[in-house]
């Protein structure tokens, strides 16, 4: 009886899976809602991640081995910003370091599950944030699994047949699917409902949590891989764990009748991520150490620039200094030459004006003389003798005149 009961139990959630499938037309992950400009959707190669912080990436181990492997992201690998449709003109973030987690196992033999599906990229430089995400704890878990939180996933996978044969993941936007966490018991439940249909393994390994995949949530498709299931709290996300470890009951963005949903949907199987937390403290301990050195190089650089400016400065004015004391010593020197000239100047002309003075003190002196000697002289009486054939007449006076008929013979002065 217990047995029927539980049989009945699992049919009646698969049931309420289907009328959910049932009921909303598809909207054309796979049956997604466009995300183009989402803060925490980035590409990985050709699969996805989720940004977890400005330098830290999340996604799954098997998108790093099916994208180059370790080596090549630690040498070439690059990150895009989040929520763009195109890498072409993208800035490049280049990857610094890849962490795996220590437990990873990919698909072994019949087992067709991944185990601890998670790897982290960590960045050269930051991509600037635009909100702030929380790796979910159990018991936040356990809570959106009771309250049948929505939970999102956002990938840069494929989104229908078509692109398998006419797709670039170089440019596709990001698709959204919005869905919730199951418990592991569920997830257990769906294999068994589906067991025939996928043919489970008895030795399939089985994860902690199911997300359900349907045309009205939406579902995972090849790229997707990587992307972070997470739950939106205001301006903050909730990250549950990455899209990579378990699949079963999806389309897969396949139109050939290979792959079709199951009862109930798809149901995609994650390991929660807060299992890593040693793996994610160690990233985070990386990127500080990064930015404390870089911090320390900056201040170095800055310092250094800094006492280059002020050796500048210093040596400007310093030129200013000399340049102003050059200037000041030629414009005294200036001043003083034109000083002594305009000196020697006014001393040439006093010695002109006082040899000219002196000159013409001269000269009045020789005229006055000459004026006084000639007054005298004509004040003085003198004689002369004037002859008129063979008579002789002396004439005496100041300015003696012969008489008429007289000429001039000798002239003698008085005594």
């Amino acid at each position: 009886m217990g047995r029927f009961l539980r049989i009945f139990k699992i049919l009646a959630i698969c049931i309420s899976l289907v009328t959910l499938h049932l009921s909303v037309p598809s909207s054309a992950v796979e049956f997604g809602q466009d995300a183009t400009g989402d803060p925490n959707a980035v590409i990985v190669g050709g699969a996805s991640g989720f940004l977890y912080s400005d330098r830290i990436v999340f996604t799954a181990a098997h998108v790093i081995d099916s994208t180059g492997g370790v080596d090549y992201w630690e040498k070439e690998g690059v990150i895009y910003a989040p929520g763009i449709v195109s890498v072409v003109g993208q800035k490049r973030y280049k990857a610094k370091k890849v962490l795996i987690a220590p437990t990873y196992r990919p698909r072994v033999g019949n087992d067709q599950t991944r185990v601890d599906d998670f790897a982290i990229i960590i960045l050269q430089e930051s991509i600037p944030m635009m909100n702030e995400v929380l790796v979910a704890s159990t018991e936040e878990i356990n809570r959106f699994i009771n309250d049948k939180t929505p939970v999102s996933m956002i990938g840069y996978g494929l989104q229908n047949p078509s692109q398998r044969t006419n797709s670039d993941w170089r440019n596709r936007s990001p698709m959204k699917m919005t869905s919730f966490v199951v418990s592991n018991e569920e997830l257990r439940n769906y294999y068994t409902v589906n067991a025939n249909k996928f043919y489970q393994k008895a030795n399939q390994t089985m994860l902690n949590y199911g997300i359900p995949n349907t045309e009205q949530h939406g579902s995972v498709c090849d790229g997707d891989s990587g992307a972070g299931f997470f739950v939106d709290n205001g301006n903050s996300r909730y990250y549950l764990g990455p899209v990579g470890g378990q699949q079963a009951g999806i389309p897969n963005c396949r139109n050939d009748g290979s792959q079709s949903f199951g009862i109930g949907g798809g149901m995609t199987g994650i390991t929660a991520s807060n299992k890593f937390s040693t793996l994610i403290k160690e990233a985070e301990q990386i990127v500080a150490e990064d930015k404390q050195k870089e911090f320390f190089k900056a201040e170095e650089i800055r310092i250094a620039a800094e006492l280059k400016a002020r050796q500048e400065a210093e040596a400007k004015a310093k030129a200013e200094e000399e340049a102003r004391a050059r200037a000041e010593a030629e414009l005294k020197a200036k001043q003083q030459a034109e000083a002594k000239a305009k000196a020697e100047e006014e001393a040439r002309a006093r010695a002109e004006a006082e040899l000219k003075a002196k000159q013409q003190a001269e000269a009045k002196a020789k005229a006055e003389a000459e004026a006084k000697a000639k007054l005298e002289a004509s004040k003085k009486k003198s004689t002369i003798t004037c002859v008129k054939g063979k008579l002789t007449k002396k004439v005496k006076a100041i300015k003696p005149k012969c008489p008429k008929g007289y000429k001039k013979v000798i002239q003698s002065s008085n005594s």
